[in-house]
């Protein structure tokens, strides 16, 4: 072989590599379906997710336990939702809704990994 060869081989090799590797974002569609079902439990979850992440994250807002307890089980629930829209490749993050409101700290108090292998 000669080197022209060789170059467009490994061209065509990073071309093919970048392709399976790539990830699309969460569409709109999906992101709208779960920010429905969120809001469609005021009394669980108070605010719209504050931020989506390519929906490798969804950040949402939410009040914190008097007695300080991580909220990861709240979390670990919008996973089932997640799940519920096909949406399988999401972390779910859960901040203080009341420290984002008075001084815009963002204190994480709880979070769920809900990455579910494909079927």
């Amino acid at each position: 072989m000669n080197k022209k060869t060789i170059f467009i081989v490994l061209i065509v090799i990073a071309a093919a590599v970048t392709y399976f590797l790539y990830e699309e974002p969460l569409s709109l569609e999906k992101r709208a379906a779960v920010e429905a079902d969120l809001a469609a439990q005021p009394d669980k979850y108070p605010a719209t997710p504050v931020w989506w992440s390519d929906g490798g994250i969804l950040a949402i807002g939410m009040l914190p336990r008097e007695n300080g307890e991580k909220r990861n089980d709240s979390a670990t629930e919008i996973c089932q939702i997640l799940w519920d829209n096909n949406v399988n490749k999401t972390v779910v993050e859960v901040y203080d809704i009341l420290q984002i409101q008075e001084s815009d700290e963002w204190e994480l108090i709880g979070a769920a990994d809900c990455h579910r292998p494909a079927p």
